[in-house]
């Protein structure tokens, strides 16, 4: 027995050993490659994609920036695994991860994680600027990722309003009976509540936007976001949630459902796809959005009083999901690169 034992301690330190070589292989390949391709930086054309700034010399500095990070995680986690030390463990002891949490606790959680990039980076903002030839690209990424960082943690908070709201009125709607008729009649009285939702969400935000402009000139540090743009982030995300839940809806009505909508439109069964056909339909469907509110912005500032914030509102989310989609780009790299190296340990 204690034979045994022996055994697979040595077998489980071998096996986080060889992680903690991979992570570490994976993380120097990232390194000589990001300096490598550094230089290349300053002879890219100075191209940007329209309303966000965002320029190709940043943009490639946020997919190494992001396989970066995401390398460097790992790297951290084998190393902490070959110490018999667990991440999840750690935070218990230091009390920041309690046991059961709530809604409350994660947001709080989130507000804090927030504080501390944004106090780092104010620390550490001066510091990248004395880079050689690359600090103000850096500086300029880094930037563009927090703000990125701070939109969607109002777009999150817009989200809780909206569960809280979606969880209140379907424990008053949905019934104890579970035959077809009962579940279709849910689902039409759930789609009138979704359409009047959206309608109250936007009225109440339009009604209280008042008393929030009172601070709406208060800029969040290092983020070029001032308060009242984000509170309309917030009442975007809780619209645009509560609009995607009436669109579901209808087509449960019409039973039209993901399998359906698989058979008729092949691309969005994205379970057989690989990496890269993920990315080049992220790609599309990136361009698609950022054409649509092309196409609206200027509608958007035609609303009296709020539609100026209302625009960029829109311009900070949608720049969000820029900024994301490019940085899913060096996650994808990195993932890449983790099961290249897996497959020649399998060799």
């Amino acid at each position: 027995m204690g034979k045994s034992l022996d055994i697979e301690e040595s077998r489980a330190a071998f096996l986080s050993l060889r992680k903690l070589l991979r992570a570490s292989i994976i993380l120097t390949i990232v390194l000589i490659a990001g300096y490598t391709l550094a230089p290349l930086i300053v002879l890219l054309p100075e191209v940007s994609i329209p309303f966000f700034g965002l320029q190709t010399s940043t943009i490639l500095f946020l997919v190494i920036a992001a396989t970066f990070v995401y390398s460097l995680i790992d790297f951290f986690k084998a190393f902490l695994n070959f110490l018999r030390l667990n991440p999840s463990l750690i935070l218990r002891f230091l009390n920041l991860k309690p046991k059961n949490p709530n809604a409350v606790s994660h947001f709080l959680l989130n507000i804090a994680g927030l504080a501390v990039i944004l106090v780092a980076y104010w620390l550490l903002s001066p510091a990248l600027y004395l880079i050689p030839v690359f600090g103000p690209h850096v500086a300029a990424s880094i930037q563009l990722a927090i703000a990125a960082v701070v939109a969607i943690f109002f777009w999150s908070f817009g989200g809780m309003v909206y569960r809280a709201l979606d969880q209140a009125l379907s424990k008053r709607i949905e019934t104890h009976g579970v035959g077809g008729e009962a579940l279709l009649k849910v689902k039409v009285l759930k789609s009138f509540v979704y359409l009047l939702m959206t309608a109250v969400v936007l009225i109440i935000a339009y009604a209280l936007f008042p008393s929030i402009s009172l601070g709406a000139d208060i800029l969040i540090p290092n983020t070029n976001l001032n308060l009242g743009t984000l509170y309309w982030v917030v009442a975007l995300a809780a619209i645009v949630l509560f609009v995607f839940s009436l669109i579901r809806n209808l087509l449960y009505l019409f039973r039209i459902d993901q399998e359906v909508l698989s058979r008729i439109i092949p691309v969005l069964d994205v379970r057989r796809m690989s990496y890269l056909k993920k990315a080049a339909l992220n790609f599309f469907i990136v361009v698609a959005i950022v054409i649509f509110f092309f196409i609206i912005s200027p509608y958007l500032s035609t609303i009296p009083n709020i539609g100026g914030y209302l625009g960029a509102a829109g311009q900070v989310v949608v720049g969000a999901i820029v900024v994301l989609f490019f940085w899913d780009i060096g996650r994808l790299i990195y993932v890449e690169l983790e099961s290249m190296l897996r497959r020649l340990e399998g060799t």
